[in-house]
């Protein structure tokens, strides 16, 4: 197998992960969106075990889009070491990934800890409003707004990384 051809397999297959981790990355941030996090806040009696819930999933969520965030950026870096590979659409689609992956570090382990540590050390019951827990609430909402919309963020900019690759030339 010659020298182009291999390169050529190789670059499919980075390809095929990038696209492929970020397809499992925009899923997981849908599924989590519309699927469960809506009904189980809906369908159960108490809101204290309802964020108890969807945190674990979002822990778990969170462990695949860093799982998706580590294979694109190591997509990423096999085609930036390719002189033939570094286009603008390339570089546009690194940016993203890099963008895309900090966004995940910060809302997915500072944010995150920061809410857990609030839900369930400083406020406990959700069920019960307490003039003690209001400034821990308060944060609490605050900082579930942030990681929401960065979330919201990296959703959009993983279809906006799905739409660059659909005109990426092969």
């Amino acid at each position: 197998m010659s020298l182009t051809k291999k390169r050529r397999t190789l670059n499919a297959i980075f390809f095929f992960l990038e696209n492929f981790s970020a397809g499992i990355w925009v899923g997981a941030l849908l599924t989590f969106g519309l699927a469960v996090a809506a009904p189980v806040f809906r369908g159960l009696p108490s809101a204290t075990q309802a964020g108890s819930i969807t945190a674990h999933i979002l822990h778990r969520i969170n462990v695949i889009e860093a799982s998706a965030a580590a294979l694109m950026v190591v997509a990423a870096v096999v085609f930036l070491l390719q002189k033939e590979q570094r286009t603008a659409l390339r570089l546009g689609k690194t940016a993203l990934t890099m963008i895309m992956a900090v966004m995940l570090l910060y809302y997915g382990m500072t944010i995150m800890n920061r809410l857990e540590y609030l839900r369930t050390v400083a406020i406990r019951d959700f069920d019960q409003f307490s003039e003690a827990t209001h400034a821990s609430r308060d944060e609490f909402d605050r900082l579930h707004k942030l990681y929401t919309q960065l979330a919201q963020a990296n959703l959009f900019m993983g279809l906006g990384f799905l739409l660059l690759s659909a005109f990426e030339k092969k």
